[in-house]
């Protein structure tokens, strides 16, 4: 590796970095302005947002106030002695078939609605519907028939109140809403409900009152998006259009009730408004401002904000360009030479193009794996391999086991093992020294490498034992192997320090056709030791095969 000065390079990263500081020191203004721009407008969008939540909150206290006097008034009047005693002796009438007597009875409903519509101005009519949902009795029969909405049912277990849709009779001036509550008998019986067409002109003047400026107003909005009542002349007129053109603009206000939200209205200007639902109504209060006046300070504010920055961006943007690509070009050949070796790729060897920190850092980033990879080869070796015999270790010998148990459950590919043994190996440490043994050990597995298959595999089990793995092997072919692997050991001299010795070897023989429960190898290999142990107690020097009878 070539050496050189990566701190003072011309054009080091250090000297890059310096002279960006420098461009971010000419301009601090547009810091300074940014964040005025931003605390303003922070400032400005909480001033808005709380002026409209004050009126929208206002406006539904009042409309709630409205719905809730309407409500108590017929409440009380429901609670009436005339309407209860009369509606529950109507029903006893209509049991027994006095039809005459039932119109009497009616009659008389009829006089006391009409005596207490003539105190309320607002109220169209009143009736009473028995409690099938059927007029009873109303205070003016010559109007239009009016009945119940379909779920009124539903809202009476809900509310213990039924509220209409509104009708507009055929003039968007005059529209009215049902009201109605349940009539009970002194027993707490449902005896049917006494209703009022009220007219909307008590809410309509209530949002008038409290609309704060001529570009802010309120209007009272069904769920379709339609439009009850409105504080502007413009709504006013097209009452019965569709409030919101784009689908969204009106899911973003009833999905996000009491939230501040921008949008078009319907006369085409954009406006920043905050939708409230009114409590058990399918109806809400829209609150609305329009957008240019709300926000006309602070969109000079921005305007000349965004010119400024665009002027300097550009300039500082250009010269980031160059500064990050000389940066972060070397930075994204180091991530990805890393993820190379994280995936095990130790071939990598990236190239080294500047002379500066970041060269230096690739240089040193190859010499590593280079290292990396002599590293891994040795740890290969040392993982797998006995040191002395060159065969495989016995954790290596173990896992080769363990995939030819999981090979032969999927595959049933069969397999053999032999377990052999170094007969009378202590003597041989006693006699001839433990020099002589680790000589007698290697000899062994040179015998192993030359004898067995390429597909074959030995290791050393521990000590002079070793176990050795016959692929695609039966009983036949293990034995034909064993005894040509005792033949060789027989006829082997060692020759040390001028002595000669000969060692002799016990083999026990399992193969998978011994046993059918093949989830591990322990079994296996108890089998092959067992035949171990019959060959060392028939003197030694043979080969046993387990067979399935071995006690």
């Amino acid at each position: 590796m070539d050496e050189f000065d990566h701190t003072n390079t011309p054009f080091g990263i250090r000297n890059r970095i310096l002279i960006f500081a420098l461009l971010v020191t000419l301009i601090p203004s547009l810091g300074l302005g940014w964040a005025f721009y931003i605390q303003t407008k922070k400032l400005l969008l909480e001033k808005v947002e709380l002026e409209l939540h004050n009126v929208i909150n206002q406006a539904q206290r009042e409309a709630v106030l409205w719905f809730k006097e309407h409500t108590v008034n017929m409440r009380v009047f429901s609670n009436s002695f005339v309407v209860s005693e009369n509606m529950e002796r109507s029903i006893e009438l209509k049991r027994e078939g006095s039809a005459e007597q039932v119109a009497v009875t009616a009659e008389i409903l009829n006089e006391y609605l009409v005596l207490v519509q003539s105190q309320f101005q607002e109220y169209q009519r009143l009736l009473l519907f028995d409690d099938g949902g059927t007029v009873f009795a109303q205070s003016s029969e010559n109007r239009s028939p009016l009945a119940l909405p379909d779920n009124w049912k539903e809202q009476l277990a809900q509310n213990k109140i039924v509220i209409g849709e509104i009708d507009r009779n055929g003039s968007p001036t005059k529209a009215t809403v049902l009201i109605a509550t349940p009539v009970f008998s002194p027993k707490q019986q449902f005896l049917g409900l006494l209703a009022t067409e009220a007219t909307m002109d008590g809410l309509q003047s209530v949002m008038e009152s409290i609309a704060v400026t001529q570009s802010t107003h309120l209007s009272l909005l069904n769920r379709d998006g339609s439009i009850l009542g409105s504080t502007t002349q413009l709504t006013k007129k097209a009452i019965t259009t569709t409030a919101f053109p784009e689908s969204d603009s009106l899911h973003r206000l009833y999905g996000n009730p009491m939230v501040l939200s921008t949008y078009t209205s319907i006369n085409d200007t954009k406006v920043v408004g905050i939708f409230a639902p009114l409590p058990h109504l399918s109806w809400g209060i829209l609150m609305e401002k329009s957008y240019d006046l709300t926000f006309a300070e602070i969109l000079k504010l921005k305007n000349i904000t965004l010119s400024i920055i665009a002027l300097l961006l550009t300039f500082i943007g250009v010269a980031a360009f160059f500064l990050s690509y000389s940066i972060l070009s070397p930075l994204r050949q180091l991530v990805k030479g890393a993820m190379q070796v994280a995936g095990g790729d130790l071939t990598v060897q990236l190239p080294v193009k500047n002379r500066d920190e970041l060269g230096f850092t690739i240089t040193i980033f190859n010499n590593m794996v280079i290292q990396l990879r002599k590293n891994r080869d040795q740890l290969e070796k040392l993982a797998s391999v006995d040191s002395l015999t060159s065969l495989a270790n016995r954790k290596h010998i173990m896992d080769t086991l363990a995939l030819h148990i999981k090979r032969y459950a999927r595959h049933k590919a069969p397999f053999s093992i032999l377990m052999t043994d170094l007969d009378h190996f202590k003597l041989v440490n006693d006699t001839y020294g433990h020099l002589a043994g680790d000589a007698v050990l290697v000899k062994i597995g040179k015998i192993f490498h030359k004898t067995l298959r390429s597909i074959d595999t030995a290791g050393r089990y521990g000590g002079e034992e070793f176990l050795i793995i016959l692929d695609n092997a039966g009983e036949q072919e293990a034995e034909q192997t064993a005894e040509r692997i005792r033949k060789a050991v027989e006829d082997t001299e060692i020759i040390m320090d001028g002595q000669i010795i000969k060692v002799t070897l016990s083999i026990g023989i399992a193969t998978t056709s011994d046993t059918n429960n093949m989830d591990n190898g322990k079994l296996l290999i108890g089998l092959a030791d067992k035949a171990l142990y019959r060959a060392k107690q028939e003197g030694r020097n043979r080969t046993v095969l387990s067979g399935n009878n071995l006690e």
